[in-house]
């Protein structure tokens, strides 16, 4: 069978598989937690922008590891157990304080009347820049972790953060609310606390991370369609020579690489995507 028709087969399964509440991995809960929105709602409560976290979102999926939250005065602990690399699995921690948090939230989103250029209107950089409290911290402990075990190297912190991305369970945010739109996207902060993010909600929180890994010309986001599926959005990274679907722009290559499900760096799709946009990141 040729490689394009078993890439089609792997897609079509992983769709059906999201539509369907199929878990990768140990069977997990079906449906977001309770104490997940208690502990968005609590780090989000001084923020200025109207947010609906109760809403349901679309083709929710386990991936088999659930970030755990713990409200602690006026903060919450997170807590999540994900597979750094050889299926090894590692422990991150983080503190977020409600001020902070609130303040991260409150600069993203915008009323209805803009909400028609969906592409046009979300700074991915500014969603970035805005979240490195987050960001910085996860990459620190990806590059501690690897240290640890003697294998920090340019290809296992990209494998760490993609693998920490990757397993956070999948669903299409809808937190649309009095007036405020936010066209389907979590920022990073919201992905951990609330345990669930979808396809740009994943790839701005992979290069949030990443953006202190590697150099950030290294890496780009790319807006696109699925064949016959519609939009979606991936990142790239350069410096691999892996099969693999790739992109040239400034003069490298970059690997297409998905970020809503596992799919490790040797094994990404191949001949599923069109209209390639490259989104570069400028972290300053």
């Amino acid at each position: 069978m040729e490689e394009i028709h078993i890439y089609i087969i792997i897609l079509i399964i992983t769709v059906l598989a999201l539509n369907s509440n199929f878990s990768f991995g140990k069977k997990l809960s079906t449906s977001v937690s309770e104490q997940n929105l208690m502990v968005v709602e609590h780090l989000t409560q001084f923020s200025t922008r109207h947010k609906n976290y109760r809403k349901a979102p679309e083709s929710y999926a386990s991936n088999g590891y659930l970030i755990n939250g713990e409200i602690v005065g006026d903060a919450a602990y997170l807590e999540y157990k994900f597979p750094l690399i050889d299926s090894a699995e590692s422990l991150f921690k983080i503190k977020l304080y409600a001020q902070n948090t609130s303040s991260v939230v409150s600069q993203y989103g915008t009323g209805n009347i803009l909400a028609t250029a969906k592409g046009a209107i979300i700074d991915y950089n500014h969603v970035i820049k805005i979240s490195q409290e987050l960001g910085n911290p996860i990459a620190m402990f990806i590059k501690n972790e690897l240290e640890k075990k003697g294998k920090d190297s340019y290809e296992n912190r990209i494998r760490a953060a993609l693998n920490f991305v990757q397993f956070i369970p999948y669903g299409v945010p809808e937190f649309d609310h009095s007036g405020d739109v936010y066209w389907g996207l979590a920022l990073p902060h919201e992905s951990l606390a609330i345990s669930y993010s979808d396809c740009d909600s994943k790839s701005v929180l992979l290069a949030t991370i990443l953006v202190h890994l590697v150099r950030p010309e290294n890496i780009i986001m790319v807006a696109c369609d699925m064949k016959g599926m519609g939009a979606h959005m991936i990142a790239g990274v350069a410096g691999f020579n892996y099969p693999g679907e790739y992109v040239k722009s400034n003069g490298k290559n970059f690997l297409l690489i998905e970020t809503t499900t596992p799919h490790p760096l040797e094994a990404q799709p191949v001949g599923i995507y069109e209209n390639i946009e490259v989104i570069p990141i400028k972290f300053i």
